[in-house]
């Protein structure tokens, strides 16, 4: 803070302006600038004003400076405007007029040797802002002006930009000794209420904000309408307060609400804002000040107004027609709940709902009004985690917040693989938006790139990649490619699978069927789960004896006259309880499939992308090698897209035969979500930090045995860990009750953990591979604390 504005620094407000007779006035036009004609005065604050209409139609504004102005401020001014003319050349603003001399500004003097600058600009038509009927498209349009002048403004600077102005957002808590000369003590209150703010929260956070030259005034008094069209805003007048300032203060300004005639000042503020940012795009950060900046103009306008009424009692009023009805909007204004305020502001710009990332607590709020819309309008059985269901407006990194704050450590939901909000992810996302979005019919590079790019992490001639929106669709073409390509129909999956929702493949996703059935044309192999199933760690040919189990499957198909089209598998058998799957199992099953006809599914929705800490892919840790590879979910880190990836003949092999094609599938921003993902998994070093991150839970889990009887077997590889709770060591009893409390607890604590497994007692952690050790210790406390809970 630079300190109190003195009365010396306050100039204008204290001082008339200039007072020179119109016979020396037409003598300046005529001299300096080559103009005559009919003169007519302007009110002004604190310069002296003359309309002048040449014989030729042409009208002008004369403008003699008070000889208080520094000259380096016109010059400010009107080099502005010649930039904006230079950068945008149909900006409804006032245009320069070069003296006779060429130059922008010429010096007269005046009465006692005082030295005046004159410069002469032309005139726009129109009617001000404050002539015509308010209503929110004029609102709208005057932001959507300002917003086309601040982007004419943009790269412009002048010394003078940095003068000291008493209006200036920044200077604001300087007035703060000046308070005193308010005579009403709750407005007094209010007034250094809001200053106080401004100069411990709202300027810090205003400095890291974009800054440049604004208009700092453009309110309805210097704003122009057609008076064809009153509705919309046609021209911006007067330069006079312009300084370099936060670019976001312009919309406050703008909306000025001191002396505006509204039953809702919020609205203005949403319209003026709306406006704006349809020109030049908000940024979050900025839209969540507009209301204190709001608040900080009326404390300033208090101020400034009782300041001079005290300091120049001799001469005339100056706003006092706005001060008393100014007391009454402060106060209604800090009544104003901050968090409705800025939710409103969101939805006018199409932001999300506000919430607070930095709150230190808050409790919870109460979702049983969003639970029953939720019922009303996608039914009742849409399925929500938990016993108290959770509601995020928010995620960044590994953290998800409620709309109060709260912050929840995320080690459950694959599709943010890189972490919630990534902002390379969120950039490449929405700048391949802003230039194109089509399909695949079109020739466009990043659909190549990324193909390439993800054929190259892959094994072998796995390259030939096949577009669409979800794992789902992925894993339902797959299992197409496969029967068209095998001539079979039937399927081999493992028990308690999970392959996605189309009519098709939810007969191969045994774990989300509630119905009890198997389908004729599918068989469920026994899980090789060395901890719970038939055979157990330390017995013999572990992996013949599970892999048996995949011959008598295939029998039965074969006997059924389905034959085997498919084994479609998760490499890590998330959703069949996360078991150690023992080396050889799956190259043993796929042998197997290849010998009865079959092909061969790598299901990489949950297992895929640097999650084992080891290979990019889980089938690749797994040691064996697919015919088809899917993929979803993680792929555009929560963008739709998912892909098949298969050897070039098999895709040509089913192109042929039916020519798939799909709308959405590999659009260019779906791809560029898709690099961009891989850029961050091998820029951020995250298959390493997988690994260090797994062993890093799974050792603070071994850890955590000694101290809690219900963990019966931690196992997993890299970020995809399972728990497995019972409720006695010795005989391995499914925990299963005690496995959804904790998970209950574990929110109640802070993180989001998942439950899978025959038995529902197995615990999943599929945290970000953005996890750090931080995290992870925070994690394990979490869980720590919560099995003391059971």
């Amino acid at each position: 803070m630079v300190g109190a504005i003195g009365v010396n620094e306050i100039k204008y407000l204290d001082r008339n302006p200039p007072a020179f007779a119109e016979d020396a006035v037409r003598r300046f036009a005529r001299d300096l600038f080559g103009l005559d004609g009919d003169f007519e005065p302007l009110v002004s604050e604190r310069d002296q004003n003359f309309r002048l209409r040449a014989e030729d139609g042409d009208a002008f504004v004369l403008k003699i400076a008070n000889a208080e102005e520094d000259p380096g401020v016109i010059d400010f001014q009107t080099r502005a405007l010649m930039h904006v003319e230079r950068q945008d050349p149909g900006m409804p603003v006032p245009r320069v007029v070069r003296a006779v001399n060429g130059a922008v500004t010429r010096t007269v003097s005046g009465p006692g040797g005082t030295r005046h600058v004159v410069h002469v600009l032309t005139y726009l038509p129109g009617i001000v802002g404050e002539e015509a009927p308010q209503c929110p498209r004029l609102w709208r349009t005057m932001g959507a002006l300002m917003a086309r002048l601040d982007l004419a403004l943009r790269g412009f600077f002048h010394p003078s930009a940095d003068n000291p102005h008493p209006w200036d957002v920044m200077r604001c808590p300087d007035l703060r000794a000046h308070t005193v000369h308010i005579a009403d003590a709750m407005a007094r209150g209010n007034v250094e209420a809001v200053l106080d703010l401004m100069a411990a929260v709202v300027i810090p956070k205003l400095r890291g904000l974009r800054h440049q030259v604004i208009h700092q005034d453009a309110n309805r008094a210097n704003v122009l309408v057609d008076a064809g069209r009153p509705d919309t805003a046609s021209g911006v007048l007067d330069f006079g307060d312009m300084v370099h300032g936060p670019l976001i203060a312009e919309v406050a300004l703008t909306a000025d609400l001191v002396g505006v005639d509204t039953d809702d000042p919020v609205g203005v503020l949403c319209d003026v804002a709306a406006g704006f940012d349809s020109v030049l795009p908000l940024e979050e950060d900025e839209i969540d000040l507009i209301y204190d900046l709001a608040l900080s103009r009326i404390a300033t306008a208090l101020t400034i107004i009782a300041w001079r009424k005290a300091a120049t009692p001799d001469q005339p009023a100056y706003l006092r027609d706005l001060e008393e009805p100014g007391w009454a909007l402060i106060a209604r204004m800090m009544e104003e709940s901050r968090e409705d305020v800025c939710n409103r502001l969101r939805r006018a710009c199409r932001f999300p709902p506000y919430c607070p990332l930095d709150a230190p607590s808050a409790a919870p709020g109460d979702s049983g009004d969003m639970i029953a819309r939720r019922h009303r309008v996608l039914g009742r059985n849409l399925y929500l985690f938990y016993d108290k269901p959770l509601h995020f407006e928010r995620g960044r990194g590994p953290w998800l917040y409620t709309p109060r704050g709260e912050a929840y450590l995320d080690a459950y939901n694959n599709v943010p693989v890189v972490g919630h909000c990534h902002p390379h992810v969120v950039n490449a996302v929405s700048r391949q938006l802003a230039a194109l979005n089509t399909n695949t019919r079109y020739l466009y590079d990043s659909i190549l790139e990324y193909a390439e790019r993800l054929g190259a992490t892959m094994p072998g001639e796995l390259g030939a990649c096949l577009f669409v929106n979800s794992g789902s669709e992925a894993n339902d073409v797959a299992l197409h490619m496969a029967r068209l390509i095998s001539g079979r129909r039937g399927a081999l999956i493992m028990a308690q699978a999970y392959h996605g929702i189309t009519e098709t493949i939810f007969d191969l996703s045994p774990s989300g069927d509630p119905r009890d059935r198997q389908p004729e044309q599918v068989r469920t192999l026994l899980v090789p789960d060395p901890y719970r199933g038939p055979y157990r760690h330390g017995e013999p040919d572990l992996v013949e004896r599970y892999a048996a189990d995949a011959e008598r499957a295939i029998a039965e198909l074969e006997e059924a006259g389905y034959g085997t089209a498919a084994f479609i598998f998760d490499s890590f058998m998330l959703s069949s309880g996360v078991p150690d799957v023992p080396p050889g199992y799956l190259d043993s099953v796929a042998a197997k499939t290849r010998a009865a006809g079959g092909l061969v599914i790598a299901d990489e929705v949950q297992s895929g992308f640097a999650r084992s800490g080891t290979h990019m892919w889980g089938f690749a840790a797994n040691q064996v090698v697919p015919d088809i590879v899917t993929l979803g979910k993680p792929v555009g880190n929560g963008f739709p897209l998912g892909v098949v990836v298969t050897r070039p003949e098999l895709l040509d092999q089913f192109g042929n035969a039916i020519g798939l094609f799909s709308t959405f599938g590999g659009n260019p921003v779906a791809c560029a979500a898709g690099l961009a993902v891989l850029d961050v998994i091998e820029d951020e070093g995250l298959l390493d930090n997988a690994r260090r991150m797994g062993e890093r839970l799974r050792d603070g889990l071994g850890g955590l045995t000694d101290r809690h009887r219900w963990i019966g077997d931690v196992r997993g590889r890299g970020l995809a860990i399972g728990v497995d709770l019972v409720g006695d060591r010795e005989t391995r009893e499914p925990a299963g009750a005690e496995t959804k409390r904790l998970l209950n607890l574990a929110r109640d604590n802070g993180a989001l953990i998942g439950l899978e497994g025959e038995h529902n007692n197995v615990v999943k952690l599929r945290p970000p591979l953005i996890y750090r050790e931080e995290h992870c210790d925070r994690l394990l406390d979490i869980l720590d604390r919560s099995f003391a809970q059971l």
